[in-house]
């Protein structure tokens, strides 16, 4: 599996668990996708997939702040 795999498998498994602290489900999930593509190489997928839940996720983590990699989300072509 690649980085995106890894990220989106678990993202989708917080967003599960999680589901009744989301608002706009099927938004959360397309921001999910589109974050995928934006993974830096440094970072780790489960580091990535932690700060998109945290920032997509009311209650979720420590902060709700969005990470700087994350700032301009747009979907792949």
């Amino acid at each position: 599996m690649s980085k995106r795999d890894d990220f989106l498998w678990i993202v989708q498994a917080i967003m599960i668990k999680h589901n009744d602290n989301i608002v706009g489900w099927s938004g959360v999930a397309g921001d999910a996708v589109a974050a995928s593509y934006c993974i830096p190489a440094n970072m780790t997928a489960r580091d990535a997939a932690l700060g998109f839940c945290g920032a997509k996720i009311r209650g979720f983590g420590a902060t709700q702040e969005v990470p700087e990699w994350m700032a301009d989300l747009q979907d792949p072509l």
